[in-house]
C-alpha cells in the first residue's frame, strides 16, 4: 500500500514537472516571438542613416519656421530635443512665475540639454490647445536629430511617436529647394494637424 501511493507521489510530482517545464518553454516561445517581433517594428521605426543625412542638409539652411501643432505634441517635441519644457510655457527666458517661461526653481534643478532660445512671442497659444512656433533651422536640425535617436530607442510607443513625428518635420525639409532664391519664403507655416476620414465626407 505504502509503495503504491509513493509511486503515485512520484508520478505526480514528475507530471508537474513536466508541465512546469512545458510552460517555460511556451513562455520562452512567446518571450522569443515578443523579442524578434519588437526588434522588427524598432527596425521598421528606425531613421535610416541616409534618409537623416538628406534631411538634415536641407534643414540646416531653413531661416526659420512657424510650426502649429497641439502643445502637447510640442511638448513631447521640446522635451526630446531640449530636455526640458511644460505644455503652458510660451518662452524659455527665465520668468518669475512657472506659467510663461521655466522660473529660477526649474532652470536650475532641470537645464535645458540644448537651449532652444524661444523668446517672447516665439511660442502663440492658438485655440483647442493648438500653438504656433517660430523654429530656427538652427532647432529644426536639432528637433530631426533627437527624434530620430529617439525613433531606435527601447520604448516602441515613443519609436513610434518618435519616427512619425520626423516624417512630418523630414516633409517640410523636402520642400526646402536650396537654389532657390533666399528668403521667398522665411516663416512658412507648417502643420502637424493629421485629420481622420469622415464618413460620407467627398475624397
Amino acid at each position: 500500500m505504502f509503495r503504491t501511493l509513493l509511486k503515485q507521489y512520484e508520478a505526480n510530482q514528475q507530471l508537474k514537472r513536466d508541465i512546469a517545464r512545458e510552460q517555460w518553454e511556451v513562455e520562452k516561445r512567446f518571450r522569443e516571438d515578443d523579442r524578434e517581433a519588437q526588434q522588427a517594428v524598432l527596425q521598421a521605426n528606425t531613421v535610416g542613416l541616409d534618409e537623416h543625412n538628406t534631411t538634415m542638409k536641407l534643414a540646416a539652411g531653413v531661416s526659420y519656421l512657424t510650426l502649429v501643432c497641439h502643445e502637447d505634441t510640442w511638448t513631447f517635441v521640446a522635451r526630446c530635443a531640449f530636455g526640458h519644457w511644460k505644455a503652458t510655457w510660451t518662452k524659455c527666458t527665465h520668468d518669475p512665475s512657472d506659467y510663461r517661461g521655466p522660473n529660477t526653481a526649474s532652470v536650475y534643478s532641470v537645464k535645458f540639454t540644448v537651449y532652444p532660445n524661444l523668446r517672447e512671442g516665439s511660442v502663440q497659444k492658438l485655440q483647442d490647445g493648438m500653438q504656433s512656433v517660430n523654429l530656427s533651422g538652427h532647432n529644426l536640425t536639432r528637433i530631426l536629430d533627437t527624434l530620430r535617436t529617439g525613433s531606435a530607442g527601447p520604448d516602441l510607443v515613443d519609436s513610434a511617436r518618435c519616427r512619425t513625428l520626423y516624417s512630418k518635420f523630414a516633409q517640410f525639409a523636402s520642400t526646402v529647394d536650396p537654389d532657390a532664391l533666399p528668403g521667398q519664403t522665411t516663416g512658412i507655416e507648417f502643420r502637424i494637424d493629421d485629420s481622420v476620414i469622415v464618413a460620407g465626407t467627398p475624397a
